[in-house]
This record gives structure tokens, C-alpha cells and sequence, in this order.
């Protein structure tokens, strides 16, 4: 049995990628195994639940991304520190989960129409992005970390989400100053910075209805 833990998931960003920017910036070797969409489906019905990612360390196999971050953030204390800022750590997960299954039922459906785009786009993004900034803002610290004075697991999901505003909507993201103040001062930590500029990061954003979509 490999003592490397590894990461199975599509040759693109999408979930996987805090995952990735976790174990990169506290330094955990593992194998980055990354699938192609048109080899799915022959190793479909290997996976739990037939999805990815799955994160396999030694006999652990962890299907469900909000699952393998909740490991790694308990084997690694990245939950934050005591029953308050763990509880501001799991709100501040799901509202940018919900932001992230949004952007996906947007932009990643074939029945999604380009009006309803654009109204995404133009409205509604902003008025979610601005809830979540205003949560972001409401902390006892003064760090710019989402929770307390050290990173956590929703550091990771925020940094991912907001980097793709930063490459597809960065008109968006200066008008929400304190995520761009956020985004700025996180891809500077060492390990993030190395990784960022590495090929070990998939060009790609996600899989739209038409193909991969990249970084514009």
C-alpha cells in the first residue's frame, strides 16, 4: 500500500482545487492523478458514489470534496481553534460552496440560457459576492484570514473561487475590495505562490457544456 496519498480527479481546477492549494501550501506530498473526461467513463464505476474527486490516504478512501477538506482540516488542525471559530469556519465553507454550485449551474448547463447568464453576471453574482465579503469583514481578527490568525480549510475554497472571479470577472472583483485585499495577500504565501506558477496546476477551470473552460 502507497504511503503517498493521492488525489483522482478531472484534468481540470473545479473541485479538486482547494484541495490541491491545501496540501501544497503546508507542504504534503501526494500524487496529483488527473483524469480526462473522455476516460471517465471507463473508471466511472471504480469511484464511491461514481464521482470525484477521491482522495486516498493509506487505507482511507474519501470520496465528496466538503468530506476530504473536513479530513485534512481535522488530521492537520485547520479547523480553527475552539468551538466559536470552528462554527465561523463551517458558515464561511458553505456560503462559498453555495456560491461555487451556483457559478456551476450557470455556467456549466446546456439549459442555462444566455439571458439567465447575463443576469448572473450583471446581478445577482455581485449581491451574493457582497453577503459573503460582509461575513468576511465580520471578524474578531484583524488577519486577513477568514478565521482567526492562521489559515483554515475555508481559506482554501475562498482563495480557489476568488481566483477565478480575479481571471473571468475582474471588473467584479474591484468592487468587492476586501476579497481582491484577500485573494492579493493569500497568493503570496510561499508554498501558494511555487504552486500557482508550477505545472502541477491544471489550466483549466472547469468542463463547460462545450469543452474546458480557461483562465481568460
Amino acid at each position: 500500500m502507497s504511503t503517498t496519498p493521492e488525489l483522482l480527479y478531472f484534468d481540470i481546477r473545479g473541485r479538486a482545487e482547494p484541495i490541491r492549494l491545501l496540501l501544497e501550501d503546508i507542504g504534503i506530498q501526494y500524487t496529483n492523478k488527473q483524469v480526462n473526461l473522455k476516460d471517465w467513463a471507463a473508471i466511472r464505476s471504480t469511484t464511491p458514489f461514481h464521482r470525484m474527486p477521491v482522495y486516498t490516504d493509506g487505507d482511507i478512501e474519501i470520496p465528496e470534496s466538503f468530506a476530504i477538506m473536513n479530513y485534512l482540516g481535522r488530521k492537520y488542525d485547520l479547523l480553527g481553534k475552539g468551538m466559536k471559530s470552528q462554527v465561523r469556519c463551517d458558515v464561511a465553507v458553505e456560503a462559498w460552496r453555495d456560491y461555487g454550485n451556483r457559478l456551476a449551474s450557470v455556467f456549466g448547463a446546456l439549459s442555462t440560457s444566455e439571458a439567465a447568464r447575463k443576469t448572473f453576471i450583471d446581478t445577482e453574482q455581485l449581491s451574493l459576492l457582497s453577503d459573503i465579503e460582509t461575513f468576511y469583514l465580520n471578524k474578531a481578527s484583524a488577519a486577513l484570514y477568514w478565521v482567526g490568525n492562521a489559515p483554515t480549510v475555508v481559506d482554501y475554497f475562498a482563495f480557489h473561487l476568488i481566483d477565478g472571479i480575479a481571471s473571468q470577472f475582474p471588473r467584479l472583483l474591484s468592487q468587492l475590495g476586501a476579497l481582491k485585499e484577500f485573494h492579493e495577500y493569500f497568493s503570496e504565501r510561499t508554498n501558494i505562490k511555487i504552486y500557482l506558477a508550477s505545472n502541477r496546476r491544471p489550466e483549466a477551470l472547469f468542463y463547460g457544456p462545450n469543452g474546458k473552460v480557461f483562465p481568460r
